[in-house]
């Protein structure tokens, strides 16, 4: 071999080491720290905002996340080169998700390089849909570089309303929630002025000072606005707020401290909240205790809550009063288009039933096999509702 070979040989050995290395970043994804104190420090010294990706190892949607979108080569590149990355396990880190309001995942937060939240995400996202939350980021807009602190001196009810709407867009729904409070706390003499209501109404908190606010204007409020919807969110947060916790950590269900709320405050169709409590309290966070619900719901008003959407359509699957038909194959196909990745088993349960009361067995066993799958990926039992109510639906 002549000289020139050798002295190509530890160049092109070099390359290929360099090579190899950056195929294998490339195959590792994205390289997540795992300090988020220590990714302020890195934030400020290098002049770069913070990616917070909040995960949990039993959310399919969040190892998906890991699988797919953060190995892309592209979105490798754009958040190490312009974000310091840091992943947070939320199952051991709750202080984190509970401080950001996260209980669905995964979720991204983004924060500057002071550390300062500007908004948050939720959800399984593609390569496409990344990137598109990403480009945020870069906007030069007042209401995503602004603090809430600096925002809030500027507002008054003539530009309250714009302001959240811009703020709803270029941010999320959590920072126009935590504007509202700090803007109500600045206002809190004015609460009576019609924009003021609006947003009591629409936003309003489990912090004591606004629900005794709205409890006691309840007339003026259920004049302007749906009555039962607040009647709904009055009882749950009162309910919440007067939980207590067993021996063994578990809440003990009481509904003295709501009767004396509703009663206190002169507040009409406590004998329909006490049912609506006790199917939230069944269903709230723990999915539904089947037949409970099948009980309550025989005789229960329709709800505009969302949280009970799966007792809604279980009172409609057996409700043979029904002054109106329902259309359950546009319902099913609704339910269909919901559903997202790491959605609740919960969901595909429902799914069973619609498909059965709709004559198609095949796709309600279909349903059923995946609620159980996600089920068993998680750690919890699940019974098929199906085996339940089968013979009160009508085919």
């Amino acid at each position: 071999m002549n000289t020139k070979s050798h002295r190509f040989c530890p160049i092109l050995c070099i390359v290929l080491c360099l090579l190899c290395n950056a195929i294998v970043a490339q195959n590792n994804g994205v390289n997540f720290s795992r300090s988020f104190t220590k990714a302020k420090r890195t934030a400020r010294l290098e002049n770069k905002p913070i990616f917070v990706f909040v995960y949990t190892d039993w959310s399919i949607a969040s190892q998906k996340m890991f699988e797919t979108t953060f190995m892309d080569s592209t979105i490798v590149h754009e958040i190490e080169a312009d974000y310091i990355p840091v992943s947070i396990d939320a199952s051991r880190k709750s202080s984190f998700a509970k401080e950001y309001d996260i209980n669905i995942f995964p979720a991204y937060v983004f924060f500057d390089t002071d550390g300062n939240i500007l908004f948050r995400e939720l959800h399984y996202k593609n390569k496409k849909e990344l990137l598109k939350t990403l480009s945020k980021t870069k906007s030069k807009s007042r209401y995503l570089v602004e603090n809430l602190d600096s925002l809030v001196l500027t507002l008054d009810r003539s530009t309250v309303l714009q302001t959240l709407d811009s703020i709803s867009y270029y941010r999320d729904d959590y920072s126009v929630k935590n504007l509202v409070k700090k803007y109500l706390d600045r206002n809190e003499d004015q609460w009576d002025e019609p924009q003021h209501m609006q947003l009591l109404q629409e936003y309003v908190t489990l912090d004591k000072k606004y629900m005794k606010y709205v409890s006691r204007n309840n007339k003026v409020f259920f004049l302007l606005y749906d009555s039962l919807r607040i009647k709904e969110n009055i009882a749950f947060k009162v309910f919440l707020n007067s939980l207590k916790s067993d021996a063994r950590g578990r809440p003990v269900y009481n509904f003295k401290p709501l009767k004396r709320w509703f009663r206190k405050y002169k507040i009409s169709d406590l004998d329909k909240m006490e049912d609506f409590i006790k199917i939230k309290y069944c269903l709230w966070g723990r999915g539904p205790s089947v037949n409970n619900s099948v009980n309550l719901l025989t005789n229960y008003p329709e709800t505009s809550n969302d949280n009970v959407l799966y007792s809604s359509v279980i009172r409609l699957l057996i409700d043979k009063r029904r002054r109106r038909s329902t259309d359950f194959e546009e319902l099913a196909e609704s339910l269909e288009s919901s559903i997202q990745e790491g959605t609740s088993y919960w969901r595909y349960d429902l799914l069973s039933l619609l498909y059965y009361k709709n004559g198609d067995d095949a796709k309600s066993q279909e349903a059923i096999s995946m609620a159980q799958e996600i089920a068993s990926i998680i750690g919890q039992k699940y019974e098929p509702t199906l085996e339940f109510i089968k013979d009160k639906i009508e085919r």
